[in-house]
């Protein structure tokens, strides 16, 4: 398993976060999704054999939410979203 943090345009609400997360949890391989509205970060457990970062983004953005990789390995800072 890999983790993944995913910076997140266009979140403006508890209902976005809840989307975005929904549509993270969605993709073939993710085990763990945990997503700060604060921050507008979501830290992704996957299986580097079914995802990517650049695919999970891509998931995000066909929902209406551009994302990019903001990094791997180490979550973001630990906070709200656990990372």
């Amino acid at each position: 398993m890999q983790n993944a943090v995913l910076k997140i345009d266009g979140m403006n609400g508890e209902a976005c976060a809840d989307k975005v997360a929904k549509v993270l949890a969605g993709v073939g391989g993710v085990a763990d999704v945990r997503v700060s509205l604060l921050n507008c970060l979501a830290s992704v457990q996957y299986d580097e054999r079914q995802a990517t970062p650049q695919s999970l983004a891509g998931s995000l953005a066909q929902a209406g939410y551009p994302a990019e990789p903001a990094g791997t390995g180490g979550g973001c800072c630990g906070g709200c979203c656990g990372g």
